[in-house]
């Protein structure tokens, strides 16, 4: 919601037009190249394709991956900024039901690399945080509808499980957050899938937290592209480097500059399940102009999948 204001800007326009994040929440329109205007506090795809995920775990239908590509067609809407393979995938959804395997790979022949399939993944990690070997099979079959390529399973699997694993933990240890993190990547090298891009980020993460390096510095490391390789370790970067502040994070976030809505979707979701719902600024919820998906209707959403923890305890 916050990042779409900003989305694909650079840092110094930002910072140059923005102080802080109630700076950006204060617009109340956004010009668009096509289209009306954007009216900020409206989501964007991250937080719609979110909503279906946590719908489908609900339902029961997971790990079954059609049901899911169906919930994402009906809520398709266009101007919510979805990616344009995605789009696609969506749009022709409805006529070609029964060849639903194949559209992943009919925009991309190997497989969409993007971020799409990380930025929606969190209620995966909130539902299962106590079996991560789910979290990461379900990851992974939320994601095999529109992105099919072996990076983006790694970096969905990823971002689930700090979801995860940040709702388990008590206390801050880098050291800890991110061992389960590369130890998942096992799975997909053993499949002799290349796992360099997610291996060399982790190790870059930790470099840039044993010398402080600022999140902004991270960005010229890490990236801030629309790539899942780039977009979920700087997420996990700007939570580790400001763990106890919700509005840190995202602000870091936000500022960056890049696919700023997705990573600071993704970073907020995993500092969100650290720190808690009060972590967020009353003032933030309070500018969502959603008429169906309102606060109280996703705090519903979150409490079932909470309780569907415990039920498979």
């Amino acid at each position: 919601m916050i990042g779409a204001v900003v989305e694909s800007e650079s840092p110094q326009y930002i910072t140059k037009t923005y102080s802080t994040v109630d700076d950006i929440l204060l617009t109340q329109t956004v010009e668009e190249l096509t289209g009306p205007d954007w009216q900020v506090g409206k989501y964007t795809d991250d937080t719609q394709m979110m909503l279906c995920i946590a719908e489908w775990l609900i339902a029961g239908e997971a790990p079954n991956p059609q049901p899911l590509l169906a919930r994402f067609a009906r809520a398709y809407e266009p101007w919510r900024h979805y990616g344009s393979g995605t789009a696609g995938i969506l749009r022709i959804y409805p006529q070609h039901e029964s060849n639903w395997r194949d559209l992943a790979t009919a925009m991309f022949p190997h497989g969409s690399i993007g971020n799409g399939s990380s930025m929606r993944v969190a209620p995966v990690g909130l539902a299962f945080s106590h079996d991560l070997k789910t979290v990461a099979t379900l990851a992974i079959e939320s994601s095999r509808p529109t992105h099919s390529h072996p990076l983006a399973f790694q970096g969905a699997v990823m971002q689930a499980l700090a979801v995860a694993i940040a709702i388990n933990s008590t206390d801050f240890d880098p050291g800890a957050f991110l061992h389960p993190l590369r130890s998942s990547l096992t799975r997909f090298s053993d499949l002799l899938q290349d796992t360099s891009p997610f291996t060399t980020a982790l190790d870059e993460i930790e470099r840039g937290l044993d010398r402080g390096a600022s999140c902004a510095e991270m960005s010229e490391v890490l990236g801030t592209g629309a790539t899942a390789r780039e977009a979920v370790p700087m997420a996990i970067y700007c939570f580790l480097r400001h763990p106890h502040s919700y509005t840190d994070v995202i602000h870091q976030a936000v500022f960056l500059g890049g696919d700023t809505d997705t990573i600071a979707s993704m970073a907020g979701a995993i500092s969100g399940a650290f720190l808690g719902r009060g972590a967020i600024p009353q003032n933030w919820i309070d500018a969502i102009r959603e008429d169906d998906y309102t606060p109280s209707k996703i705090a519903a959403l979150a409490d079932g999948l909470h309780q569907k923890q415990f039920n498979h305890e």
